[in-house]
């Protein structure tokens, strides 16, 4: 029988995705936007969907549901209080840092073989509040719940996503570590290495319909050339067309401006000569509009690339299919909701935080990508076939494991 899984800050279901394509039976996830959720819907149908936020989901539901029957609880709580980008580089510590613990309350009361937390590469050195590391407090909740943990870095174009995405596992076990909980890479840039090259975004999005600036549907349309590489046959099982497929709007002015650009450079340096006050001060919008290079993997795909990323040939921004594929999304996978939307500070302002719901890009650029989660999944679901029986699991300090990070 396949090991069952609860995802927990499910969002739209790449982690989810990867870990059925491993093995795993996820029978349930909770996700509170109420967009991400339409999509976690749409493609993982019989997955029960507790739409909410966690903390309002009580002991007593997530014993009738779940309590007894899963084997891995596995999620990313919300990242921004641990990424560098944020305010957290001036010593700022969000209170959803706090939903970290409510991942321990559910593992606590459904009491799985397993737990799989995921998140930015921050994570290993935030804290929960000033003085309180997460990566502490989480040694001494698994310890103290009977688990024995370990922690890795991983790099998803490692594991064949054509797009860089650095991201922190912790592995919680009850069953024990007869071996490493994480996946040897796969793919390699070295030649003298004996691994599969990296996936470029060439290789990703080459056979995907050419458009220009405010063209394209949502809706499927049938493929208008064959699959190029072995990537793409892979993205199309299953799969008549292509969905999710619209050009950002964007001035006759930025078009030719987005001609001009060369690969690997971004908008904000073209034709720009550096001002001697500016003391090498960068903002975040220094790295807007800078078009990709072709034959390599993308950068890191975040939740706002609609104006991060140029693509390679066409002068326009990505869509969310080619942010999709370079995030190792299938074409089967369709995202539901808006595919931009106003930022949460502008939709307060003016009265509108009923519709702050996450967009088709936001979803993409929060989520895991699906042949990453594929990779560790193999690796868990090997574990609990080995060792199928909880057991007590020896205490491991913090500090030890901290130095197995890579």
């Amino acid at each position: 029988m396949q090991p069952k899984v609860l995802d927990l800050f499910a969002g739209c279901g790449g982690l989810s995705l990867g870990l059925t394509q491993a093995g795993f039976d996820v029978v349930g996830a909770v996700e509170i936007d109420q967009w991400a959720a339409d999509t976690y819907r749409y493609n993982h149908s019989g997955v029960e969907v507790i739409q909410a936020d966690i903390r309002s989901v009580d002991d007593v539901t997530l014993r009738a549901h779940f309590g007894g029957k899963i084997d891995l609880v596995a999620g990313g709580p919300p990242c921004q209080g641990f990424s560098f980008s944020g305010k957290r580089q001036f010593g700022h510590v969000k209170e959803q840092n706090s939903l970290v613990e409510e991942f321990i309350r559910v593992v606590a009361v459904v009491s799985p073989k397993m737990v799989l937390i995921e998140n930015v590469s921050g994570f290993r050195t935030g804290q929960l509040k000033p003085g309180n590391p997460v990566m502490c407090y989480l040694a001494t909740a698994l310890n103290q719940l009977g688990y024995e943990f370990a922690v890795r870095v991983l790099q998803a174009v490692d594991y064949g996503v054509p797009s860089l995405r650095s991201r922190i596992f912790v592995v919680a076990s009850r069953v024990g570590f007869p071996r490493s909980p994480f996946p040897l890479p796969t793919h390699s840039a070295d030649p003298r290495i004996d691994a599969t090259p990296f996936v470029s975004v060439l290789d990703a999005i080459s056979d995907l319909p050419e458009l220009r600036a405010a063209e394209g549907i949502d809706a499927y349309v049938p493929y208008d050339s064959p699959p190029l590489n072995s990537y793409q046959e892979e993205m199309r099982i299953g799969s008549s067309g292509v969905a999710n497929h619209i050009a950002m709007k964007h001035t006759p002015r930025l078009v030719d401006r987005f001609r001009a650009l060369p690969q690997g450079v971004k908008g904000y340096d073209l034709g720009r000569k550096a001002s001697p006050s500016e003391n090498g001060t960068v903002t975040v919008y220094k790295s807007n509009n800078q078009r990709l290079v072709a034959d390599e993997p993308s950068l890191c795909i975040t939740a706002n690339f609609q104006s991060t990323y140029v693509h390679p040939f066409q002068p326009r921004n990505l869509t969310a299919r080619e942010a999709a594929r370079l995030m190792s999304y299938p074409d089967t996978f369709y995202f539901c909701g808006k595919r931009t939307q106003m930022s949460s500070g502008f939709l307060k302002k003016y009265g509108r935080e009923h519709e702050d719901f996450l967009s088709q890009y936001n979803q993409i650029g929060n989520s895991v990508p699906p042949r990453l989660a594929h990779a560790i999944g193999q690796e868990l679901l090997g574990l609990l076939q080995l060792s199928p029986k909880p057991r007590r699991c020896k205490d491991r300090r913090y500090e030890d494991v901290f130095e197995e990070l890579v």
